[in-house]
């Protein structure tokens, strides 16, 4: 409850007093509180850089274990490919053997049907154009592509290419495909019976006994084309004796297997036992730091905690013993020495004659 001022020079006194302390207590809050801050970032940052260290300092030494052992893999991968690849050279020499020694027989009836043939056109005076398959393609044909490549090669000549030549000539006009196709008739079918006179219809029975040669030719081929593809399917390796090759395949592959089973012993020791040792090493390291931050911010907390409650307290002094009286807008020191002149110079016999004389001159 209130009560009359009867010395108003102590209550002035008392409220510039009160005031001072609550603005340096509010100082000192404000530069705890960020003293805190700094402390509560400081041990922030360097748990931070102790986690980053230990997980740097983890995964380069796990690396510098494992690269010694992944050089090693690589050597040795690289050594069973190269074995592998000594035996698959090998079996297709084997199977190439294979091939050369089971067509032998046919190969050389081949080659000694070629050199009848040669023989016959020699004696019988036929020209080397005449042993080619399109020759009997086109004057002895008895086999069905014989007829597909007549027809196609039909459309391409009177079909594709006069249309082709039609539309090469600058202006064309419609009336000279005629001329077109004739020419091209008069010249294809012309060639095509000089040629039929000079060969067919002179060394006929020679030719056709040439066409039978052919065809024996092509029966022995479509034969060693299967024995080819039969052997080339044939899976098996024990005909081939490339046992010295898959020792060395299989030897490699243990070493291959041993240095992985190694390899992953390592990091499961590193991983299990290593890396917490590295870890409890670097954090003790840090230990003593993050103990006397600590140590720090609990005190400045403390600190911050007893000038908080001392500010709360004088706040509420200030509040019930000083503003009932002066109000919120008197409340600093500037505007109480001059209440507290106005009443030692007899201008104001109390506080409200005070203020009241304060504001009038203040508003002019």
């Amino acid at each position: 409850m209130a009560e009359p001022i009867l010395d108003y020079e102590s209550f002035f006194e008392g409220a510039k007093n009160a005031l001072l302390e609550l603005d340096t207590l509010s100082t000192e809050e404000q530069r705890l509180s960020l003293e805190s801050d700094r402390i509560s970032k400081a041990i922030d940052s360097e748990k931070k850089a102790t986690e980053d260290k230990i997980a740097d300092t983890t995964a380069k030494r796990l690396k510098e274990i494992t690269s010694t052992y992944d050089s090693e893999i690589k050597k040795a991968e690289e050594q069973k490919r190269l074995a592998e690849a000594k035996k698959e050279k090998a079996k297709n020499k084997k199977i190439s053997e294979r091939i050369s020694d089971e067509t032998k027989d046919l190969r050389e009836h081949i080659a000694a049907i070629k050199s009848e043939i040669k023989q016959e056109m020699k004696n019988v005076g036929i020209p080397a154009f005449c042993n080619t398959r399109s020759y009997f393609t086109f004057y002895f044909p008895h086999k069905f592509f014989d007829y597909i490549k007549i027809l196609i090669t039909v459309v391409v000549l009177f079909l594709g290419l006069p249309v082709l030549i039609y539309k090469l000539i600058p202006e064309h006009k419609p009336i000279y495909l005629p001329f077109i196709y004739f020419i091209i008739v008069l010249i294809t079918g012309g060639l095509y019976i000089i040629i039929g006179n000079l060969t067919k219809a002179r060394h006929r029975d020679s030719l056709m006994k040439i066409r039978a040669m052919r065809d024996n030719i092509d029966h022995d081929m479509k034969r060693i084309v299967l024995i080819t593809k039969d052997i080339n399917n044939d899976s098996a390796d024990d005909r081939y004796d490339l046992s010295s090759f898959d020792n060395e395949i299989l030897a490699v592959s243990d070493k291959l297997s041993d240095l992985n089973a190694k390899r992953n012993a390592a990091v499961s020791d590193f991983e299990n036992n290593t890396k917490k040792i590295i870890t409890d090493e670097i954090r003790e390291s840090s230990r003593e730091k993050l103990e006397s931050l600590t140590g720090e911010l609990e005190m400045t907390k403390k600190s911050l905690s007893s000038i908080a409650d001392r500010r709360s307290q004088i706040n509420l002094t200030i509040s019930d013993k000083y503003e009932s009286y002066l109000g919120r807008g008197f409340l600093n020191t500037e505007k109480i020495d001059a209440l507290q002149k106005l009443i030692t110079d007899g201008e104001a016999n109390n506080i409200s004659e005070a203020m009241d004389l304060y504001e009038r001159r203040q508003n002019g």
